[in-house]
């Protein structure tokens, strides 16, 4: 595991402010010549370059500052004084790995940095300076002490991070033990099964699709229950039911049933599944076993004219405005989109946009797409990108719960593999390097 001097290494930039200033503190020590010279005498070479006293008390004068200012007990100090050089000498090593292999921080990097500490301290850059001045360091020292931090940070994220892979394997492993003590999903469900020929041919089950899609469009708009629709269409011996199936696990599904069900909410219909024994529609009534986070996604499509101006917004609110008359007539939003839509990443698939989330588009498109009710078309919206034409095609919950599992768990394998690949490459830079220890610790 990485002791408690390099985890410091891994911290963010926005958690260097306050350690900057601790460094500040040891600033008292270079009062008068005699001191300045005992200040400068070298503790370590590394390398083609040297650590000296001076450094190593400002270091260890931070570091008690630290601990006090968490509340932790300082250890004994011999363990302490070795624990901050350890520190200086891998710090030392990133640095000098650092220019070796070509990372640079310029003077724009190294800005832009001290611009976002003092946002993120809620101060503008002259009063984070005024306090390094008061604190007794210099803009000068400040901006070296970052350079070599970012530096440190740039060898981390390139040959450290930049080398850790999580596979979905892994996540899979975990996911397997944790399902092992935790209760298994049940399922409360109905189908309807809606026949094909035995051997269809690719045009016969594209049209049992098409049927099946028009079907469940008529139960989400509210013209039929399910209940009623498998009464009346479906052919599974469950019809007279309303195509109850009653509570299932997994285990006890067909695997194209259970696939599906696991990205389905409460109230959710699938869309159509085609199996040998016909194309069926699942509705899960209830859900069992595992606790939900529901997201409300929106489904759309739209069409962009690009306009910033108001000269150029009216223009396009006048042909936005012949363009919804052409679909309101018949003519396919898909082909429009494809020949006059100007945002280029969605006309090429007729405009569609798939499932967003609130917060995913800008204000005026998503309060536009809202009001909609499924597959109406909207009147030109007006947006920072220009004029839009919205048609909703669907809407939905989705249970994220599954998905924010996966993502909190491939973080910690993550972070596993960072320290452990940290630890390693710290080993490894030490080994190749040449260290001189001047001083025993015991004399410092």
């Amino acid at each position: 595991m990485i002791s408690q001097g390099t985890t410091i290494m891994l911290k963010p930039l926005y958690s260097l402010f306050a350690g900057i200033l601790l460094l500040a503190a040891s600033s008292f020590f270079v009062a008068e010549d005699a001191q300045a010279m005992m200040l400068d005498r070298v503790l370590v070479v590394v390398n083609d370059d040297i650590i000296t006293y001076g450094e190593f008390a400002s270091a260890l004068e931070g570091m008690r500052k630290k601990l006090e200012t968490v509340d932790e007990p300082l250890p004994p100090d011999n363990i302490l004084k070795e624990k901050v050089l350890e520190q200086l000498v891998y710090e030392k090593l990133l640095q000098l790995h650092a220019v070796e292999t070509g990372i640079n921080v310029t003077d724009e990097m190294l800005n832009k940095a001290i611009e976002n500490l003092a946002k993120q301290n809620n101060l503008t850059v002259p009063q984070v300076l005024d306090q390094l001045k008061r604190d007794g360091m210099s803009e000068t020292e400040f901006r070296k002490n970052l350079k070599e931090q970012m530096l440190v940070q740039r060898v981390i994220d390139r040959d450290v991070k930049g080398s850790i892979a999580v596979l979905d394997s892994e996540v899979d492993g975990i996911l397997r033990n944790i399902s092992q003590a935790q209760p298994t999903r049940v399922y409360d469900i109905s189908n309807i099964q809606l026949p094909v020929n035995e051997e269809p041919t690719s045009a016969q089950l594209e049209k049992g699709v098409q049927s099946a899609n028009k079907l469940r469009q008529r139960i989400l708009n509210g013209e039929i229950s399910f209940a009623a629709a498998a009464r009346s269409f479906s052919q599974a011996g469950n019809a007279e039911d309303g195509g109850a199936l009653g509570w299932k696990s997994g285990e006890q599904l067909p695997a194209l049933f259970a696939d599906a069900l696991k990205n389905m909410n409460e109230g959710d219909i699938s869309q159509p599944l085609v199996s040998p024994g016909g194309i069926h529609l699942l509705k899960l009534n209830k859900l069992k076993g595992s606790k939900q986070q529901l997201v409300d996604q929106i489904k759309a499509r739209h069409i962009l004219l690009k306009a910033t101006n108001k000269i150029d917004i009216e223009h396009a609110v006048s042909e936005m405005k012949k363009i919804r008359e052409k679909i309101i007539a018949g003519e396919d939003f898909a082909v429009l989109a494809v020949e006059f839509s100007q945002d280029t990443g969605s006309a090429i698939k007729g405009g569609e946009l798939g499932w967003m989330s609130k917060g995913e588009t800008v204000p005026a498109f998503e309060k536009a797409m809202n009001a909609l009710k499924p597959n109406e078309i909207s009147q030109p919206v007006v947006s920072q990108f220009g004029v839009h034409l919205i048609q909703l095609q669907d809407r939905r919950k989705v249970d994220v719960s599954e998905q924010k599992r996966r993502d909190s768990i491939r973080q910690q394998i993550g972070k596993r593999k960072v320290a452990e690949k940290y630890d390693q490459f710290l080993k490894q830079l030490k080994l190749k390097a040449y260290i001189d220890y001047r001083t025993p610790l015991d004399e410092i």
